[in-house]
This record gives C-alpha cells, sequence and structure tokens, in this order.
C-alpha cells in the first residue's frame, strides 16, 4: 500500500434501513489489515450522533488496522481519533486544516475535473477521490474510464474512482492509473459485505502484485 493508503474505501450511509455502522462491521471482520479504509460521512447528523458513531467506527477501524476519515468535520475527526478529514471541494483549505488540527496527518479531498486534482496536489492533499466515474443519480455526468484516464495523467497524487462502479469497472480503472476505489452503494446494498469487499480486494490487489 503505497504511502500508506488503502485500496478500497467505504463511505458510510446513515440513511441505511441498518444505519451506518452494521455493513462496514461485516465487511472488517476478518478482513485484512489497512486494505480497506472508512470515511465518516453523514451530513446531516446531529453532532452527537456523528462523534456516537464516530468512536464505534474508530473502535473498530483500529481494531482492523484500517484507516478512519471524516468527512469535511475536522473538529469531529479530532475528537473521535480519526486519522484525518476528508474535504469536499467546497471545504476548508487544507493548509488551514493543517495548521489548526496538525494531528489529522490524512487530508483527503473530493475533486470532479483535472484542474481540481492539480490543485489539491499542489495544496499538499494525502489523496484524492475523482467522480463521478460512472452514472450516479442526483450528480454530474459521469467522465468515464477514459475521462479518468486524462483527468489523472502525469499527476502524483493518488486518486481514488468513485461513483457507480462495479465489480467489472476495477481492471480498466486500475489501468487507467486508479490507485484504488471507492464505493458506497455497492457495499449498503449487499446482502454479505463481508464478500462484495473481498471480491473487490481481490480485483485490487490482483492488479498491485502484478505491479510489484
Amino acid at each position: 500500500m503505497p504511502g500508506g493508503l488503502p485500496r478500497i474505501w467505504i463511505i458510510t450511509s446513515p440513511d441505511h434501513r441498518d444505519g451506518p455502522i452494521a455493513a462496514v462491521r461485516q465487511a472488517l471482520d476478518g478482513a485484512q489489515g489497512g486494505h480497506i479504509g472508512v470515511q465518516l460521512r453523514a451530513k446531516h447528523a446531529p453532532d452527537r450522533t456523528l462523534v456516537d458513531w464516530g468512536r464505534e467506527l474508530r473502535a473498530m477501524t483500529a481494531a482492523a488496522g484500517s484507516p478512519l476519515q471524516v468527512n469535511q468535520r475536522a473538529d469531529v475527526a479530532h475528537i473521535i481519533g480519526a486519522d484525518g478529514v476528508h474535504l469536499p471541494e467546497t471545504g476548508l483549505p487544507i493548509a488551514q486544516i493543517r495548521r489548526r488540527w496538525p494531528r489529522l496527518e490524512m487530508i483527503g479531498v473530493s475533486r470532479h475535473d483535472r484542474a481540481g486534482l492539480v490543485a489539491a496536489q499542489e495544496a499538499g492533499a494525502t489523496y484524492a477521490f475523482l467522480s463521478p466515474v460512472f452514472e450516479v443519480p442526483g450528480k454530474n455526468p459521469p467522465i468515464g474510464v477514459e475521462g479518468f484516464r486524462h483527468a489523472i495523467a502525469g499527476l502524483q497524487i493518488p486518486v481514488f474512482a468513485l461513483g457507480g462502479i462495479g465489480m467489472d469497472d476495477v481492471e480498466p480503472l486500475l489501468e487507467a492509473g486508479a490507485h484504488g476505489i471507492a464505493v458506497r452503494r455497492a457495499v449498503y446494498d449487499a446482502k454479505e459485505p463481508r464478500i462484495v469487499v473481498d471480491l473487490f480486494l481481490s480485483k485490487l490487489d490482483k492488479d498491485h502484485a502484478n505491479v510489484e
């Protein structure tokens, strides 16, 4: 795992019928160390609920050796002892986060085009999500695999593909230069989240082994 990053990020779904925790717990049960990362994303949750979820996820990810990020809320990330914060495109500047919360070493960002990725790299982001790669209800038009390839060409920042990614999309995205993938629906819609994540990891790790 270059730079200590996982190969797959699970983004939480707070509106799921079983809540945001159950699917992550199943996905991490017996999983391979730091190959899986978790991002706590719950924009409309009350602060106390967000902290409660975060503490539960922190205990689970720490036991699994997996990184935990909190979307947008650096203060909550600091309180629960997360590894860092994930900033939306309109979020606070990375430099400001590093000054105010220096313990949050891992700072990820969400971006939607090459210009945003270049700016994130120059600002010192740890990694970036680029989306939407494929069709996602209510989101911008998808950029596709070739759009992803063009957007990250020549950049040094690790970029994860996000948006409507299925099992058959992993290999083309890795060939296009993706460091890994980020998923939400693929895990939360699955009857067996652990099996789905293991299948994704088998494809991601196979490619990584071939590179090495």
